[in-house]
């Protein structure tokens, strides 16, 4: 079966993946190593076994541009992908040390592991990253996702613009230790917050921390970012608008958070440039996402003050996407649109997500899921 597939590729590329834990494999690695020079993406499970059997493509990857490598119990040198003229993305994950897997780390764009300690080392070895995504979502490598943790030398990556973080890292350790003057994109995720544990005092602690370990890293970072991504950040109350303040060129916010502490009214004050001290005046696009504790009026008043801009206040950018996906109480009204919805005439573009809905307080007969659909 092997031979025939190979036979009608022809001298097309070609896309593998292999568990090396099945001895099957091992036949198909075989027949494919003549065409190590046709691999272009390349998804390897590895065990000890196959190393000695991967030795004999070194220098031969000639097409490779995407490599993900999972290891499983694997001790010694990993070097069949060192010489690879063309890759540039590589994705890393399982039991390793990344100083024994040898890679043209000078070339890669973009990188993907699922550990803060060899986060480090690549922004350390990899001085072109554009890109670089820690995907933790598989389990920590510490038990306290953001409590102080003993430093490692310091990363200054002067080139990478899109940092993207999921899971629940170490935020003290990672964020203190990494610099990023060149940072366009950032975007967090911790997913789904056990609101089980939101009043116990040690957890209130624990969140309390983010803010200056989140807030010193923006300040490093932050010259040049434009787009930046909260999901579930476990931020205290007002959290969220003291490291915004920070980051005056942002010009897209996107953040979701299933606490129902944050997306609030003292938000959306504080994203009114009509008032003393508002934050954000690059803004263009906003999505709010979660559970919305904010009054209709406190929205409207928002983006009538980004769209109807004062003349005397240029520094202001127009908005101009808004996504909504919360709750929005509309008192005694019957209305079935907020009042936001006059600005779609004047080019503003809403888009009322999946978890959108609008309700008053006397007609609760009708479903909010039915309410979101009309609108």
């Amino acid at each position: 079966m092997i031979d025939t597939w190979i036979v009608r590729s022809k001298e097309l590329p070609l896309y593998l993946e292999l568990d090396f834990d099945s001895p099957d494999s091992y036949p198909v690695l075989e027949a494919l190593i003549p065409h190590s020079y046709r691999w272009e993406y390349v998804n390897f499970s590895l065990e000890p076994d196959s190393l000695a059997v991967l030795a004999r493509v070194r220098a031969r990857l000639h097409s490779l541009k995407r490599l993900n490598l999972f290891f499983g119990g694997v001790t010694g040198t990993v070097d069949f992908c060192e010489v690879a003229p063309r890759l540039t993305e590589i994705k890393l994950a399982g039991n390793y040390e990344p100083a024994v897997i040898k890679l043209p780390w000078e070339q890669l764009r973009v990188c993907t592991v699922d550990n803060s300690g060899v986060a480090l080392y690549v922004l350390q070895h990899a001085k072109d990253l554009q890109t670089f995504h820690l995907d933790m979502n598989g389990g920590s490598d510490f038990d306290a996702p953001w409590l102080p943790m003993p430093r490692g030398p310091h990363a200054h990556h002067p080139g990478l613009e899109t940092l993207i973080i999921e899971g629940t890292p170490d935020m003290a350790f990672f964020f203190s230790s990494i610099t990023l003057p060149s940072l366009r994109t950032l975007e967090v995720s911790f997913g789904d917050i056990d609101s089980d544990d939101d009043s116990d005092e040690e957890d209130a602690k624990d969140r309390s921390e983010l803010v200056p370990i989140i807030s010193t890293f923006l300040e490093r970072s932050s010259k040049h970012l434009t787009t930046l991504i909260l999901t579930n950040i476990p931020f205290p109350p007002n959290g969220l608008i003291k490291c915004l303040a920070i980051v005056p060129s942002l010009v897209s916010l996107d953040i979701q958070f299933d606490q129902q502490d944050v997306i609030n009214d003292k938000l959306l004050h504080a994203l009114n440039v009509n008032l003393p001290g508002y934050i954000l005046p690059r803004l263009r696009s906003l999505s709010l996402r979660g559970p919305g504790m904010f009054s209709e009026e406190r929205l409207d008043a928002v983006v009538t003050s980004r769209r109807d801009i004062r003349p005397t206040n240029d520094e202001v950018a127009l908005l101009e996407n808004l996504t909504l996906e919360c709750s929005i109480p509309l008192g005694q009204s019957t209305r079935r649109l907020p009042r936001i919805h006059r600005f779609v005439c004047g080019g503003l573009n809403i888009t009322y997500g999946a978890g959108w809905s609008i309700y008053n307080s006397i007609q609760t007969d009708r479903s909010e899921s039915d309410l979101g659909e009309r609108a």
